[in-house]
């Protein structure tokens, strides 16, 4: 991947939508009515793919997540190139849980009912704070059609 993408589309969820998806913690189908309108979005932007080992998944992780890229710490998803996620509960929910881009260590982000979205680039490197309290996110993991993989 060439240039870094990353955008955040506000409002893309209500929040009954938002507590609806959050509902259920782990693995997601890409055809859920809800899902398949947040990728439809993704899509209109990016060459993203849902095809295996591609998998989206709501996910609660009080331990949050040290800085890293979702290629994985061991490249055991190598084949990733574009990430999405939703934070599913509101903000009084939870105390911490900050999503930080390395390039941006004081922004915290909690885009409630917000998808972001961003590539692979080396300039995306990301940690997720801890929490305390009820955090769930949506999380979409994405091959690409501009890499050439046979899915």
């Amino acid at each position: 991947m060439g240039a870094q993408l990353r955008e955040r589309v506000p409002d893309v969820l209500t929040p009954d939508e938002a507590s609806e998806l959050g509902s259920e913690i782990g693995y997601r189908d890409w055809d859920e009515p809800l899902i398949a309108r947040l990728v439809d979005l993704v899509q209109a932007a990016v060459p993203a793919l849902t095809a295996p080992p591609a998998y989206c998944r709501v996910e609660r992780r009080p331990e949050g997540h040290p800085w890293h890229h979702d290629v994985g710490a061991k490249g055991h998803m190598a084949w990733c190139r574009y990430t999405a996620g939703c934070v599913l509960t509101p903000r009084e929910a939870y105390s911490g849980g900050g999503f930080y881009f390395r390039d941006q260590p004081d922004v915290a982000s909690h885009h409630y009912c917000d998808l972001v979205f961003y590539d692979d680039a080396p300039e995306n490197e990301h940690t997720v704070a801890r929490h305390r309290g009820d955090r769930r996110v949506l999380l979409m993991f994405f091959t690409g059609a501009d890499e050439g993989l046979d899915v």
